[in-house]
């Protein structure tokens, strides 16, 4: 899958050490959830993080938006 174009070269290579930074920094992580969000966080969108964990967009767009909801609740809860 290698191009002889050195940026699209560079640009795979970057996004396979991304994965594997993302992959080890995840490694100890005891949940699904814990995972994504933290992935997440780090800036990656729920194609990419699918593709990691060996799930789907929609399973991981389905955890961020139950984790808003509840730290949502937690920051109401803190309020009153």
């Amino acid at each position: 899958m290698s191009s002889s174009d050195p940026l699209v070269a560079l640009n795979e290579k970057m996004d396979t050490l991304i994965k594997i930074q993302a992959a080890l920094a995840v490694k100890d992580m005891t949940t699904q959830r814990e995972k994504i969000v933290f992935l997440y966080g780090a800036g990656l969108g729920p194609s990419s993080i699918a593709a990691l964990l060996g799930t789907t967009p929609k399973t991981v767009s389905v955890a961020m938006a139950k984790h808003k909801k509840t730290a949502s609740a937690k920051v109401e809860t803190n309020d009153e």
